[in-house]
Formats: structure tokens, sequence, C-alpha cells
């Protein structure tokens, strides 16, 4: 029986980690162990854990002497894990009960490297909660070979979360500690070459809950880390070919674009060291070699190579929550109905 390792990273998380905890101890697959990583927290995480571990045997908690951040600790947890297949989870997430029996299943029926599954976000929008995808779910498991047989390996989402992945795949690859944002879009660059099938399957089972104050809604100058990671990636496709490098840069530009248009605007710093950021963004779009660029993405290109332009658009969406904008967008073209009412109630209480 396959054995999984579900890695947590844990930091200040005492009013949420109960969610996250729950679903993961109540997963209806049991060949697992639990590694919580707690980054030396310093509100009440670490007491939570070990009420926690007192009633569960397949839980480990790691202590961390210093807090060095969500890549140190994921690679904590990946020393220590002793499983066949690795799964992370962040705190302030939950999965459904049958994920871990689900993906195992996903793996074993098509000799699957990583298996993948849409998530399911959850967003509190004044005193509405609203859920939603973030893309089309699909209508049947969608199998991709290596990234030489099918280049869509190399877009598949890059986040870290919800994925199970072959221990053997991510061998000695470790995230990569000097990076504050988007390191596990790197990890997973990284491993692509050691993969040779990628499932995702049509279903859901991760729950993103998107809190106002996580990470990832506090735009902070964090969001230059992706200078690193960009360039980072090029470096990991240089011995590819022409067709696979041309869909990383185009990847590497999509990012950006994201970066300039949601953002950097949003940084607390002043319009002028923001339009510097957004010249070294730009600065790295020109050192790529693509020969394709989205028409939409060339406007934008070109628009904000003039400074004035851009604070003409720092202006007009000073007082818009792009984020909000964003969500409410998402919510109606790929809105999930979630029946649970208790549960609706229960994740309420963590936004």
């Amino acid at each position: 029986m396959i054995k999984v390792s579900v890695i947590i990273p844990i930091y200040n998380a005492s009013k949420y980690l109960s969610l996250c905890l729950d679903s993961i101890v109540s997963q209806t697959y049991k060949n697992i162990e639990i590694i919580l990583v707690d980054d030396k927290s310093t509100d009440n995480s670490l007491a939570l854990l070990k009420k926690y571990k007192e009633k569960h045997k397949n839980i480990k908690i790691i202590k961390l002497k210093e807090n060095d951040g969500v890549s140190h600790a994921r690679n904590v947890g990946l020393d220590k894990a002793t499983g066949d297949y690795i799964f992370f989870i962040d705190s302030d997430d939950f999965v459904d009960k049958k994920c871990i029996k689900k993906l195992v299943e996903a793996t074993l029926k098509y000799d699957a490297d990583v298996v993948d599954t849409e998530r399911l976000y959850w967003y509190k929008r004044n005193t509405k909660i609203l859920t939603f995808l973030e893309r089309k779910k699909l209508k049947k498991d969608l199998i991709l070979n290596n990234m030489n047989d099918d280049v869509r390996c190399i877009t598949m989402p890059r986040y870290v979360t919800g994925k199970l992945y072959k221990r053997s795949v991510i061998g000695d690859i470790r995230f990569d500690e000097n990076v504050r944002c988007y390191e596990d879009s790197l990890f997973n660059h990284q491993i692509k070459a050691n993969i040779n099938k990628y499932v995702y399957v049509n279903d859901v089972f991760y729950n993103y809950v998107q809190r106002p104050y996580s990470l990832i809604n506090t735009i902070s100058t964090n969001h230059m880390d992706y200078l690193h990671v960009a360039r980072k990636t090029k470096e990991i496709y240089n011995q590819n070919n022409d067709k696979i490098k041309q869909v990383v840069d185009n990847v590497i530009v999509d990012d950006i674009i994201v970066i300039i248009l949601m953002k950097i605007p949003k940084m607390m710093i002043s319009s002028f060291n923001k339009y510097k950021y957004v010249k070294e963004y730009l600065q790295l779009i020109e050192e790529l070699s693509i020969t394709k660029v989205k028409p939409k993405s060339k406007i934008i290109i070109s628009i904000f190579k003039k400074q004035k332009r851009y604070y003409r658009y720092l202006a007009l969406i000073s007082n818009i929550n792009l984020i909000d904008k964003g969500f409410k967008f998402l919510n109606t073209f790929h809105s999930y109905k979630i029946e649970d009412e208790k549960l609706k109630k229960k994740v309420d209480a963590f936004c």
C-alpha cells in the first residue's frame, strides 16, 4: 500500500489551523504520515499541534529554531518524509476527506508521476462567501506525457499545494530558500524534466481559502522575486528544443503581465519606484527570445514602455481592489455551488 507524506508548513496559524488539520486526520486513505513543520510560531499554533499529536499516532511535529519561511519549512518536511508520495497543503486550506484516496487511485490507474486537481476558492466578499474554480471544470481526466511529447505539461498550474508527487520525481530537488514569492513555481519547473506522465483529474478536492491578509493577498516588494525566478526558470530549460523554450518564455511573459498590472500597483511604495520595478520587468521581457506574443500582451508592453502612461494607469486604478475584481470575475464564470451549509458556516468563521 502506497505511503503518502503530507507536509504542512505552519506559522502563526492557530486561528484557522483546526480546519486544515481536521481535514487531514479524517482522510479515508489511512497510510499517511502527517508532518507538521512549525516555523517558530509566536501564537498558540504549537500547543494546538501537540493536542492533535496526542490523538493521532501518524503525526510528526518538527519545531524549527528560527523563522526562515515557507521554503525552508517545506524543505525540512521533505528531508524528514518517508512516504512514496508527497502531498503539500497550506495551513489555512483544507481538503475533501477522500482527497488522498482519489489521488492515489489516479496515480495507480495512470502510472502518474504527478496528479493534480482543480482548486476550489473560498472568498469572503463583504458578508457573502463566494465559491468558484480557477478554470472551467474538465469533462474528463487530462493525461499528459513528458514535456517533449506534450508542451502543455510546462504550462500546468505551478503551485505545489493539492498535487500528489511521486517521491522519485522530486529526488534531491528542494525549494529555493532565498525566494519569498513564486518559490513553488520554480520548484515545479525544476522537476518537469523528471515527469513522464502528468495527470489532471476532473474533480475538486483542494479547498483554497482566501483570507484578506494571507501572504498571497498581501502585495509587497517580495513580488520582485519573480525576476530571479524567471531567470532561473530560463536556465532550467536551456538545453531543451526551441519549441519548449518558446512555451517557457510565453509563460514568463504572462506572469510578468500579471505582476505589472495587479501586483506592483498595490505595493506601498512611490509611483516613481513602482515604475522602476516595471522597467526591470520590461527589460526582462526584452531578454526573452519570443517569436509569438499574445496581442493583449503586446499592447500592454507597448503602453507601459512610457512612464507617463503607467502613471495614468496607477491613477485610474488607485481606488480599485484588483484582487476583489478578479475573484468576482471568476465567481461569475466559474461559480461552484456548495450544498453543505455547515461547512460554509465553518469556513465563514475563518475568513
